[in-house]
Order: C-alpha cells, then sequence, then structure tokens
C-alpha cells in the first residue's frame, strides 16, 4: 500500500488552514477545530469542539469528509505529489476538549481520481482538440480554450505527433489522427482561488496528455472512446494491482485488533478497517485480470465482518439490556424486555463461526451473557411469584377483616386469626427487591396488629368456652351426686360449678350465658351446703342416738321428713321425757324438769343442738308412734303439738 510519508504536524499546515477557512464560512458547528495528522500510512483527522456533544455526529463526519475531498486537490498533501498515492487511508475522529476518548470515528478511503472529479466536472462537454494532420504532412489548427491558452496550459509537440502519425513500429502509416481530451470539464467552480487551481490542473492534465503519444496514434484513438477511457480507469486494470495488498494490510490490521480481549473501541476500529478493506476491493471490475483473486479475499472479509458486525451488535443489546436492568426493582413487562435484548444478544454471539478470531472472545461474553441471561429470568420468577404472594395475601386479609366483623363463636375468632396467619406468610414470602416488597411491609405490619388483636379476642374466647363447659360439667356431677344423697360432693362440684362461670371474661361471647348459669348455680350451691349440714347432724344426731340406746328393748331412729326431723325413742327414754313436761309457758313452749337422768339430759341436748343446725323442727315420737313433743328452733323451745 502506498502512502503518505511521514511527516510533521506543520506539514499539514495548508490542509488545516483549508479547513479552518471552510468551517468558517459554512459554519458547521460553532467552536470546531481540525488537526491533521498521519500515522502508519493512515491520515488522521482530529475534529474537536467543547460540549455538548453533537446531536448527529455521522452527518457532520460525512461532512468533514465531503469536505476534504474538495480541499485536498486545491492544496495536496505534504511532503509529496498527492497524485503518486494510489490510495489513502483517511480516519475522522470526533471528540469533545474535555474528555481524552472520541465519542465517534468515521474511516474513508480516498483516491486521486476523486480529486479529478472535482477540477473536471463531467457536466460540462469538454474542449475539442483537433491534432489532425494533414496528407501534406502539415499539422491542423488546434482549438485550444482561452482560459487555457492565456496561461500556456496546452502545449502539444506537433513533431513527435507527426512522427508518430507517419509510421509505427512495424511501418504501418497512418494518414488521420485525432486526439480528444478525456471526458471532463474544466470550466473551474466558483470561489476564490479556484480559477488558478483550474489551471494548474489543466497543465498537469495535458502534460499527462503528452504522455499517451508514446502508444502511438492507434492508442489515443482508443483512449479517446468514451467506454474504454470508463474501462481503463477502474481500479486494477492497468498495471499492478496495489489495491490487494492494501486491503491485506487493512485485513491483518483488523485481525490483530480482535485477538486476546478487545475492547469496545478495539471492535469498532477493526470494523472499520474490515470495511477500509471491502471498500478497496468491491470496485475491481471483472475485465480485470485480479477480479478473482480480490473476489477471495473480498468473500473472506466481508465473512469475517458479517461475524464481527454481530458481536457489535450483540454488545449494543447487551448495553441496552444493562441499561434497563439499572435502579431496580422494576415491573415484569420491563425484566421480559430486558430478558428477550439478552436472548437476542446471545444469539447473535452465537452465529460467530470457531474460525473467526473474535470466537475466543465471543465464547466469553456468551458465557456472560448466558449467566446474565438466567439471573433475569430468576429476577421474572421472583416479581412473579412476588405478585402473586400479594394478591393471595391481601385477599386472605380481606376475608380474615371479613370473620373479625362477623365472628359469633370461639370458632369464627380461631378461623379469624388462622386467615390473619395466612396472609401475614403469603407477605413474607415476598424477596426484597422486588417490586411489591416494601408495600408488603406495609401491609405485614398492619396484618400483624390485626392478628395480634384476633389471637387476643380468641384466648379470651377460648378462656370463656372453656370455663362455661367447666361449669356445665360440674353442675352434671353435683346434680348427679345430690340424686344420691352425697352433699359433700355436691357441695365442692356445685362451688366449681359457680367458680367456673365466674370466670367467663366479660365481652365475650358466652359472657352473656355464664350470667345465666350463676342464676342457677349459685342457689343450688346454697342448698347443697344446706342439705350437707342437715345431712351432717342428722348423722352425728344418729350416731349419739344409737350409743344411747344401744342397749334399749327397741332402737331409737331417726328419719328426716319434708317438714321435720322425725325421732322414734325406745321406751326407755319417750316416757320419762312425757312425764317431765313442765306446764307450758306463754308462748306455749315448756321444758324438762331437772329430774331426768343424764342420759335423757344429753338427748335433749343433742335434738335442740341439730334442730339448730339444720334449722328446722324436731319431732320425738315413742316406740308405739305416740307423740311426746316438738322443738321448734325460731320459738327456742319443745311444745305439746
Amino acid at each position: 500500500m502506498t502512502s503518505l510519508s511521514p511527516s510533521t504536524h506543520t506539514s499539514f499546515e495548508p490542509l488545516q488552514r483549508a479547513f479552518a477557512a471552510y468551517l468558517k464560512e459554512t459554519r458547521r458547528y460553532p467552536g470546531l477545530t481540525l488537526d491533521c495528522s498521519e500515522r502508519a500510512g493512515r491520515l488522521l483527522l482530529l475534529a474537536e469542539h467543547r460540549g455538548p456533544e453533537a446531536d448527529a455526529p455521522m452527518d457532520l463526519l460525512k461532512d468533514l469528509e465531503s469536505a476534504f475531498q474538495e480541499l485536498v486537490p486545491t492544496v495536496g498533501l505534504p511532503e509529496a505529489d498527492w497524485a503518486a498515492v494510489d490510495a489513502l487511508a483517511v480516519r475522522l475522529y470526533l471528540k469533545l476538549r474535555s474528555v481524552a476518548q472520541p465519542y465517534a470515528m468515521h474511516t474513508f478511503t480516498w483516491h486521486p481520481q476523486d480529486a479529478a472529479q472535482v477540477i473536471f466536472p463531467a457536466t460540462v462537454a469538454p474542449p475539442v482538440i483537433d491534432t489532425a494532420v494533414d496528407r501534406g504532412g502539415s499539422a491542423a489548427a488546434i482549438d485550444i480554450p482561452d482560459h487555457l491558452a492565456d496561461v500556456g496550459a496546452f502545449e502539444p509537440d506537433l513533431s513527435a505527433a507527426e512522427g508518430s502519425a507517419r509510421t509505427d513500429s512495424a511501418g504501418l502509416g497512418f494518414s488521420d489522427a485525432a486526439l480528444a481530451l478525456p471526458d471532463t470539464a474544466v470550466q473551474p467552480p466558483p470561489g476564490p482561488g479556484w480559477g488558478e487551481r483550474s489551471q494548474i490542473w489543466a497543465r498537469q492534465g495535458l502534460r499527462s496528455l503528452r504522455d499517451y503519444w508514446s502508444y502511438g496514434l492507434a492508442g489515443l484513438i482508443l483512449v479517446g472512446s468514451g467506454a474504454f477511457s470508463y474501462a481503463l480507469s477502474r481500479p486494477c486494470v492497468v498495471g499492478s494491482c496495489d489495491r490487494l495488498d492494501q486491503a491485506t494490510e487493512y485485513y491483518d490490521l483488523a485481525q490483530a485488533t480482535l485477538v486476546g480481549t478487545p475492547t469496545g473501541d478495539d471492535l469498532t476500529t477493526a470494523q472499520a478497517d474490515l470495511q477500509t478493506a471491502i471498500d478497496m476491493l468491491a470496485p475491481i471490475p471483472t475485465w480485470s485480470a485480479y477480479y478473482d483473486t480480490a473476489q477471495g479475499d473480498l468473500s473472506r472479509y466481508e465473512g469475517d465482518i458479517v461475524f464481527l458486525n454481530a458481536i457489535i451488535h450483540a454488545q449494543r443489546l447487551a448495553s441496552e439490556a444493562a441499561n434497563l436492568s439499572q435502579s431496580p426493582p422494576h415491573p415484569v413487562e420491563r425484566w421480559v424486555k430486558v430478558h428477550m435484548l439478552w436472548q437476542q444478544a446471545i444469539d447473535q454471539l452465537s452465529s460467530i463461526s470457531a474460525d473467526s478470531p473474535a470466537f475466543d472472545y465471543s465464547q466469553q461474553k456468551l458465557r456472560e451473557y448466558r449467566a446474565n441471561y438466567s439471573a433475569i429470568g430468576r429476577r421474572i420468577t421472583a416479581e412473579e411469584e412476588a405478585e402473586a404472594n400479594f394478591s393471595t395475601a391481601i385477599q386472605t386479609g380481606d376475608l380474615a377483616r371479613q370473620r373479625m366483623e362477623t365472628a359469633n363463636s370461639l370458632a369464627g375468632w380461631q378461623l379469624a386469626a388462622k386467615e390473619w396467619q395466612a396472609a401475614i406468610k403469603g407477605l413474607s414470602l415476598i424477596p426484597q427487591g422486588t417490586m411489591v416488597y416494601d408495600e408488603a411491609q406495609a401491609q405485614l405490619r398492619d396484618y400483624q396488629g390485626q392478628l395480634n388483636r384476633t389471637s387476643n379476642r380468641s384466648t379470651l374466647e377460648e378462656a370463656g368456652a372453656n370455663n362455661y363447659h367447666r361449669a356445665v360439667q360440674a353442675a352434671r356431677s353435683a346434680a348427679a351426686a345430690e340424686a344420691k344423697g352425697q352433699w359433700t360432693v355436691a357441695v365442692t362440684q356445685w362451688r366449681q360449678a359457680v367458680a367456673s362461670a365466674e370466670q367467663i371474661p366479660a365481652d365475650t361471647i358466652l359472657a352473656e350465658e355464664g350470667g345465666v348459669l350463676l342464676e342457677t348455680y349459685q342457689p343450688a350451691l346454697a342448698n347443697a351446703q344446706n342439705r350437707l349440714r342437715t345431712a351432717v347432724a342428722l348423722q352425728t344426731l344418729t350416731t349419739n342416738l344409737a350409743q344411747l340406746c344401744e342397749f334399749s328393748a327397741t332402737p331409737c331412729t331417726v328419719r328426716e321428713d319434708a317438714s321435720q326431723i322425725r325421732v322414734v325413742l325406745s321406751s326407755q327414754y319417750a316416757e320419762p321425757l312425757r312425764q317431765a313436761i313442765t306446764p307450758p309457758a306463754a308462748d306455749g313452749t315448756f321444758a324438762f324438769t331437772n329430774q331426768l337422768n343424764s342420759g335423757s339430759q344429753q338427748l335433749i341436748e343433742q335434738i335442740i343442738t341439730t334442730s339448730h343446725q339444720v334449722d328446722r323442727q324436731v319431732a320425738v315420737y315413742d316406740a308405739q308412734g305416740g307423740f311426746v313433743a316438738r322443738y321448734r328452733p325460731d320459738l327456742g323451745g319443745f311444745i305439746k303439738n
């Protein structure tokens, strides 16, 4: 590849001044400056400006490329005739002055023939130059445009033309010859300095035309035809084909850039180099002797750039996915979009061939992207499960609230507590970092308070229910004991029944029913206590009488009637009592004389004590059923009826 010779910064001053004038005149971008340098056979153009970045950086770079195409023919290249360069790689960078790295880049290849189109626009008809030599040997007049003749731009060597016209190397003579300029125009475009530059280019073009005389008039006739001129002007048609070597250099440079772990800038640079190599080979026509070779290289280059484009595209997708993932949490819909972007990036990398120099790099990125894809998949699952758990928990909480409002039994409050527990469990399953986590935490605090209230009420209701059931059960046992005359057991059970009923908490469902139980159980307890006292007293009286009457002919018995206690004495005790009765007092009571023996006196005292203990009157009869006397505790004495 032919390139510019190394040059200093000052050697590009003409080009830089031309760019400065262009930028000042066009005002393409405020404050934009351009610096030129050469490195490794490439022309580097660094355009800098203050912030912010250009809205359409590629459009700006394309405009700078167009300006380069117009300006280089007018100012030339440093330290060498630019026309000697068959292809020049140019790279344009666009950066902010305050930032070290450029934010946009554009690469293109400049060819000298592109400059000819600037100087000689094809839209203007070329001047006709009649160089015909008559048969007498005199040359016909040549019609030279005035603006070229004034500067001596056209100075044909007619003697050489005549010699060539008379005979060729084989001695063949030609009677006529015609020479026409190429299909280009000579009218100078408007603008300062373009007239002088057009004259210089015209002289250079005409000097080149003199070189064609050495090929003979036959060659000039063929060159004069438009089609053949176009065919010869295509790359790699005449002479050697430096483009093949130049493209190979760009390709090798791209391959070297992709080895190892290239950065994003490396990928962009390699892409630009590959595209440059492709652009250099694509114009080689089918009639070129180098066409087949160029096509083979071109096919390889295009295959590699497809893989490289896939990697760059994958990185763009990955970058978009990473940006969308920032600052979570996000809705499920956003995570699904991120998931799809990672999948698309994976698909791009999966297409990379194993023989690509970027294959190892693509495999490394493929592992990273697949890990990210799996992580996002887990994110989606977590978000979906969180939303489902949250929705279920809210529904369960609403049901628990309804249970609280309508609960009319212990079972109802217990069911409400279970519903709150289920709702709390659902909210507890929602992991931190999900969309509904914060809302779930707020609901969790509310539900925990509701559960505490429900649990406390359920505990009270349970205590009330337990005491109620214990009271009822104790009352049943007391009634059974009374039926058997087990007054001690009955009193104990009635006491348990009353205590359990009293322990039913207020404001519970069974509190009112507990009050009803107390209205029944308390009198029953009092009655049982009375009956127990009676039973104890009668038992004492019976025991004492049995001891007194132990040696009597007839036993002494004690029997309880509905209204009184009936004591039957043997004749040994009954008759002395009847005889010892004193006259009745004013209130109708009487006493016994002191003539009674100790046994009878003890018997009377026992009857009096028993009557007062049971608060019932005691009637005394003899063994034949005859009435002796009755003691009334309310009167405090014996009476005769």
